[in-house]
């Protein structure tokens, strides 16, 4: 199976990403109602993603100026058809790694991360490469795939013998409480606040199979206008496994905020 690159599996996911993330685009809202008063006017939103996390902190906070770097250009476009909705800021969106944004050092008040990190593959570079453009005084705030959780959605990957990019990704990218304290301190912040959300959720099987298809589109290797033999076995195990109530998993969300010294 040939496997795309994650921006373009985000590109290609991004019109109905939307629809397929409902509990990420919750998760980012609880995210931005954590951090700790104050007066944000420029803010960096990393993996920024459809603008999700974006439109959360302008409804909470007073920004004026607002980046948002994302590598799957896809993903900034449906962005931009939201603009209208930022009315008074001053946005830019770049398509851009986190290892290689052109952010100026310490020229932001806040920099915000939803549902981006654990598709970075070097995590406590990445969380460094995020503090660098922070103000001191300023906050940062991470939402992430938390450890533990997706045991039975891991379980059925390792039945139906799902190539090692699928079944090894939870122990590869997933990230605890203790460990993105380490990454916070690393890159010279003060954590403030750091918790673990674990959910038990029952999904129809074709729902998850759209959550799937949109988080993970660069892993299944779908044609244009179908499916793989990769998206079709994990579809009908996804039907074998599921009950009256759908298929049940929990999943685990990790929350982290924390301040640059100064």
């Amino acid at each position: 199976m040939t496997t795309e690159s994650a921006p373009e599996g985000f590109s290609k996911a991004a019109e109905g990403y939307d629809a397929a993330v409902r509990y990420n685009i919750d998760g980012s809202e609880r995210l931005v109602m954590s951090l700790p008063p104050g007066d944000y006017r420029r803010v960096l939103d990393v993996g920024c993603g459809t603008g999700f996390s974006s439109a959360a902190m302008l409804r909470r906070f007073d920004v004026s100026e607002l980046v948002g770097v994302d590598p799957a250009e896809g993903m900034l476009d449906v962005f931009t058809a939201k603009l209208d909705g930022f009315d008074g800021v001053r946005v830019e969106l770049l398509a851009e790694d986190v290892m290689g944004m052109s952010a100026e050092p310490e020229s932001f008040d806040a920099v915000i991360s939803a549902m981006a990190l654990h598709w970075f593959p070097d995590k406590p570079a990445a969380v460094v490469s995020m503090a660098r453009p922070l103000r001191p005084g300023g906050v940062m705030g991470i939402l992430t795939a938390g450890r533990g959780g997706e045991e039975s959605w891991r379980d059925l990957l390792f039945r139906m013998d799902a190539p090692p990019e699928w079944s090894g990704w939870f122990e590869q990218n997933q990230r605890d409480v203790d460990e993105i304290a380490r990454d916070l301190t690393a890159a010279g912040l003060e954590p403030i606040d750091i918790w673990m959300e674990r959910r038990r959720r029952a999904t129809p099987p074709d729902d998850f199979m759209a959550r799937t298809r949109a988080v993970a589109a660069h892993l299944l290797g779908n044609p244009p206008g179908g499916q793989s033999d990769l998206d079709r076995r994990i579809h009908a195990a996804l039907h074998e496994a599921s009950g009256p109530e759908g298929f049940v998993y929990d999943y685990c969300k990790l929350f982290a905020v924390a301040r640059k010294p100064g």
